[in-house]
């Protein structure tokens, strides 16, 4: 994969592969895009990897303790927020997937530079109920352990996705991100989301000195 052309891509260049290969096409309606990155064998393209920006504002607040998070100047933070590879390609070495990674933060930074701007920061999520961010540990993020549990809540709904929700007879529901208490009096149930190892790097000396996160050893057996 070494010698593959990385360049930009859209969403629908990265739809397909995306939708074949990523987890969380079982579980998720779509997904954003930003900066998006593609590495090319020839005419094909055989892995995506996608920044955007910071999910939620709070995490400011979260990360380094800054009160006015929303009105905090985003720009130069970013969440990987999409990484693929289709695993036809991934088996050609155990460093496939860190040297892609490395390529696309270093275009990305090469790009914020050349625009009058920089990175400042870069986050990423591991979902543990699928991996435990080999990849990221592996391409110089920090681990700061696992989110707080949180829940989504879900109502009936004939026209909904298929769960197995234990002691329910209702076979389809709908996914509710709002009103919790209102749902539940409902008839919706509270279903646990996975937890996530959390990964950031980075890369303001100032912003360095004030995180709040309680750095920790990452082992491949988390």
């Amino acid at each position: 994969m070494m010698d593959y052309q990385i360049k930009h891509i859209t969403k629908k260049d990265a739809t397909p592969l995306l939708f074949k290969h990523h987890y969380l096409t079982n579980i998720s309606n779509g997904f954003r895009v930003g900066r998006n990155y593609g590495a090319y064998d020839g005419g094909v393209l055989v892995a995506v990897c996608i920044f955007t920006g910071f999910p939620v504002p709070q995490l400011f607040k979260g990360i380094w303790g800054v009160e006015d998070f929303r009105h905090y100047d985003q720009k130069g933070f970013f969440e990987l927020s999409r990484l693929c590879i289709n695993p036809d390609y991934q088996g050609e070495s155990k460093n496939t997937a860190s040297w892609f990674v490395s390529r696309c933060i270093k275009k990305l930074k090469d790009e914020m530079n050349s625009e009058g701007g920089r990175v400042k920061a870069i986050l990423s999520y591991a979902d543990s109920d699928y991996h435990n961010g080999t990849i990221y540990a592996a391409t110089g993020f920090k681990y700061y352990g696992l989110t707080d549990a949180k829940y989504n809540i879900w109502v009936p709904d004939e026209n909904g996705k298929r769960l197995d929700v234990p002691g329910r007879e209702e076979k389809y529901w709908t996914q509710k991100s709002r009103g919790w208490k209102e749902w539940l009096d409902k008839g919706g149930v509270k279903i646990p989301r996975g937890i996530k190892h959390r990964f950031l790097i980075t890369y303001d000396p100032k912003l360095k000195k004030q995180i709040i996160w309680r750095e920790k050893r990452w082992s491949s057996s988390e």
